[in-house]
């Protein structure tokens, strides 16, 4: 299967803390570490690692990491010739905290990935032709988004976007989507940017409340919705159906990447062909070895340790 990620590629900067500081505090760290990150080279590299033939359409900086991560990406066979080096505009950083249970919080400069724009795009639309599945964040601007989606919309590739990080959007270019991937806080966030108040709330545990909310999406344009709930599992909502899912119970230890290996999982299957509940469990398990490891790039596994995992581990339900 031949894939497109239009996305961006980032640092990673990590400290591992006992707790995640709040407002005021100064918590000492431990483990620092830098590696390779950001949603679009995460996403892209789990496709990679799965098997598709991935096209990566980014902007990297010329700057002391931006050397390292092209030769990183590519280590792991990812295709970098319609990515662009930006002269003027450093790149993606990502500061990321990480606790001793495993979560993590992070503060993101996006540097040289908010200039790919249409034209970057539209530059590489030779190697959307018979591409399968486009896969995007919102890690770049609007402009690439929308001019990806065209492309995706004249080559026929299925359309996954993963709406992180949520921010206020140009919701025209819902109607290319095929599949939208939001956690319940961007679920929330997006439907109080389309309709211009609350009507979710981030706390909520009520499948069906949640799976209305996602529903209210549809009438965009969206064909299917597929909501993350984390170590709950996650809710699905489509034409004329809907459904709730488990996932697979892990000792977690970095929850850095798990998301992104989530959806290029859930993508990958998607856009193969697969029914979404046999592309949903496929996803978590990949999700689940991916928090079992510490780092983004470095904990994504490959297709044959997800059929592993698969083999060995129980699906759980719902919670």
């Amino acid at each position: 299967m031949k894939a497109i990620v239009v996305g961006s590629a980032n640092t990673d900067l990590v400290i591992h803390v006992d707790s995640l500081p709040a407002l005021g505090a100064t918590e000492v760290g431990r483990g620092f570490m830098s590696g390779p990150g950001g949603k679009g080279a995460n996403q892209a590299v789990c496709l990679a690692k799965l098997g598709a033939s991935t096209h990566f359409v980014a902007r990297f900086g010329k700057d002391e990491f931006g050397a390292a991560l092209l030769e990183t990406i590519s280590r792991y066979g990812v295709h970098l010739s319609h990515s662009v080096i930006d002269e003027k505009h450093r790149g993606g950083v990502v500061f990321i905290l990480v606790d001793k249970t495993g979560n993590s919080t992070m503060i993101a400069d996006l540097g040289s990935n908010l200039f790919l724009d249409g034209t970057d795009v539209d530059n590489a639309k030779e190697a959307f032709k018979s591409a399968a599945l486009l896969l995007l964040q919102f890690e770049v601007s609007d402009g690439a988004n929308k001019k990806a989606c065209e492309l995706a919309a004249g080559s026929g590739a299925k359309v996954v976007l993963n709406p992180a990080p949520v921010r206020a959007f140009d919701r025209s270019f819902l109607q290319y989507v095929d599949v939208l991937t939001p956690n319940l806080f961007e679920l929330c966030r997006i439907l109080r940017f389309t309709e211009g108040k609350e009507v979710l709330e981030c706390s909520e545990r009520g499948a069906a409340k949640i799976g209305e909310g996602a529903r209210r999406l549809t009438e965009y344009g969206v064909k299917h919705v597929l909501v993350t709930l984390g170590s709950r599992g996650s809710i699905y909502t489509g034409p004329g159906a809907s459904a709730s899912y488990g996932t697979y119970k892990v000792r977690q230890v970095d929850s850095t990447g798990a998301g992104d290996a989530f959806t290029a999982a859930f993508a990958s299957k998607y856009a193969g062909g697969s029914e979404i509940g046999e592309a949903v469990k496929f996803a978590s398990a990949c999700a689940a070895v991916t928090v079992t490891r510490e780092g983004a790039i470095p904990s994504i596994p490959d297709s044959d340790e997800v059929e592993e995992f698969m083999m060995k581990n129980r699906f759980s339900k719902f919670e």
